[in-house]
């Protein structure tokens, strides 16, 4: 191994023993076995460069390399937020089949249009369910006064007030404070976040509601990306690729087995009265269908 040409950097939320975090440590690993170590690329997990603001706004700048993001796009890629839509997709295959593909396309364009390189292959984080600590949601009424921190971006905290839920925000580094310390009484995250975090200790109720689906969008500071020669950009693309689909098996694995594993640690866990919620969205719909080029939003398949 020689030195590197390229020593980059990559900022990643999730806990360091997260499947999420172990890929892209793996990922990282094949990148510079690949390059015969012209490209180091080191992966600091559990937001260790910052809460996702302030790494979002670095790998904007430059002053980070590559990031991982959650829902922090919609300001600069407001087609970001679709994959947010209630009750749209009918699993994770529908969305990494829109995601990969033409929906991915807009997506990219957008980021490009800011400056940041987008990955194809996005990595997946997986349908959202609620956790409280103050009371189970049975059904849409349940969300109405329900304090409730938020993934980010203005769809989501739409769709809590459409419900009748106080929405905030704190970032993902945060959360779990902010849980234990009662400034929120629920949250909104997919089983493997719920358990990774070990929210169970704070949170009482689980409420399978599968309500929306989150991914992560792996990016890169546009010029850092140009600066590196083609052969280095074909080698990073082939382990993106790769090891987003080693991640989202694993995810979705961990996310199968999350309402056994949390009733196990204690959680009282029931399945939500969805049609009830979705009664409450026709005016949510309406509002965010007009802010979007009809064709775009035909891609998603929502109502």
């Amino acid at each position: 191994m020689t030195e590197p040409r390229f020593h980059y950097r990559l900022g990643v939320n999730q806990p360091a023993q997260s499947p999420t975090a172990k890929r892209l440590a793996e990922m990282a690993e094949a990148i510079g076995s690949d390059t015969d170590g012209a490209f180091r690329l080191d992966v600091f997990p559990e937001s260790r460069l910052g809460p996702d603001p302030q790494m979002f706004a670095d790998v904007q700048k430059g002053a980070l390399d590559f990031y991982l993001a959650g829902a922090t796009l919609g300001g600069i890629a407001p087609s970001s937020a679709l994959p947010l839509l209630p009750f749209t997709f009918a699993g994770n295959a529908a969305v990494f089949a829109a995601l990969d593909d033409a929906l991915g396309e807009v997506i990219r364009r957008e980021l490009a249009a800011a400056g940041l390189h987008g990955f194809r292959h996005c990595w997946l984080n997986g349908f959202h369910h609620i956790t409280t600590s103050n009371r189970p949601v049975h059904d849409a009424d349940d969300f109405r006064g329900l304090k409730i921190r938020t993934p980010g971006g203005e769809l989501a905290a739409d769709f809590f007030r459409t419900l009748g839920a106080e929405p905030g925000m704190v970032p993902f580094s945060g959360m779990y404070d902010a849980l234990k310390a009662k400034t929120f009484d629920g949250q909104s995250d997919p089983l493997g976040v719920v358990q990774s975090l070990k929210l169970d200790e704070v949170q009482t109720y689980l409420s399978l509601t599968g309500h929306w689906w989150s991914g992560f969008t792996l990016m890169a500071h546009g010029a850092a990306w140009q600066a590196l020669p083609h052969e280095i950009q074909a080698v990073v693309e082939r382990n993106t690729e790769r090891f987003a689909k080693l991640q989202r098996q694993d995810v979705e694995a961990v996310n199968a087995a999350g309402e056994t594993e949390l009733a196990r640690r204690g959680m009282v866990v029931n399945h939500a009265d969805t049609a009830s919620i979705r009664a409450r969205l026709g005016d949510f719909y309406a509002r965010w269908r007009t802010r979007f080029d009809p064709a775009i939003w035909a891609l998603t398949g929502a109502p």
